[in-house]
């Protein structure tokens, strides 16, 4: 299975031969719209084709337009299809811990950080800013859960985006380790923690999520590794600076990226 946008494309591709419409061409002469439309819609790498093209398309081909306009949807959700999962689990979680060596984690961030982080991906502009998006409307969670955020001394000092982007990314931070339900440490320099690599868990009455980043998001309900992971989490917290001291750890940071701008 493809993501979201790939299963559009081949359906739309599929139910345009099947039909007889041997080119691109064909039908789009007979949708009355321009050849490139049409291209596009086939084209995973193009932005998401309207509504109104991909009815007349199910209307001309028999395609099922209940599936296609899901399909329209997911795409635009701004949530890869591999995310679905643990995003579920985190709109609900009642208790959010992460920890992160390399960067802010998601539910941090700010927008232009956030667009820094995801632009190293070659992702057409408007796809980057669905993604973006769909970042920032996952942070709606922070209003009612508790959260605790784990990170390495060095996300305080990686330069991502621009010395202005980190000033406001640090700035940021720094309110949210503010706020009663929130709780952020870091890990000080010299400390060997972590090096495992990054990871989320989400908790709700019991049921517990984790995931596991590595080149895609990886999530999991396995006891095992539920265990694994929730002594690890345990370990970086007592590695990881108080929180006062943390904070202080951030404010400085964004004084500092403050002098370059």
């Amino acid at each position: 299975m493809g993501t979201p946008r790939e299963d559009l494309a081949d359906k739309l591709r599929e139910a345009r031969i099947a039909t007889g419409y041997g080119s691109q061409g064909a039908l789009a002469k007979r949708l009355n719209v321009s050849r490139s439309l049409i291209t596009k819609a086939e084209n995973v790498t193009q932005p998401v084709p309207s509504v109104d093209l991909v009815t007349a398309w199910a209307g001309v081909t028999g395609a099922p337009l209940d599936e296609l306009l899901d399909l329209v949807k997911r795409c635009r959700s701004g949530t890869p299809e591999w995310f679905g999962d643990y995003a579920i689990a985190e709109a609900s979680a009642d208790t959010l811990r992460s920890w992160s060596p390399v960067l802010v984690p998601g539910l941090g961030q700010t927008p232009d950080y956030a667009r820094a982080v995801l632009a190293v991906e070659d992702y057409p502009p408007e796809r980057l800013e669905e993604l973006v998006v769909a970042r920032m409307e996952r942070q709606a969670v922070i209003e009612r859960a508790r959260v605790t955020m784990i990170i390495d001394e060095q996300v305080l000092g990686r330069d991502i985006g621009s010395p202005a982007v980190m000033a406001e990314q640090m700035a940021h931070l720094g309110n949210l380790a503010s706020r009663h339900n929130v709780v952020v440490h870091v890990i000080p320099h010299g400390v060997n923690m972590g090096l495992w690599g990054s990871f989320e868990v989400s908790s709700r009455d019991g049921i517990v999520t984790v995931l596991l980043w590595a080149i895609e998001d990886i999530p999991s309900t396995s006891a095992v590794l539920i265990g694994k992971l929730t002594s690890a989490y345990e370990r970086l917290l007592g590695a990881a600076l108080p929180r006062a001291e943390s904070l202080g750890r951030i404010r400085t940071a964004e004084e500092e990226w403050k002098t370059q701008v």
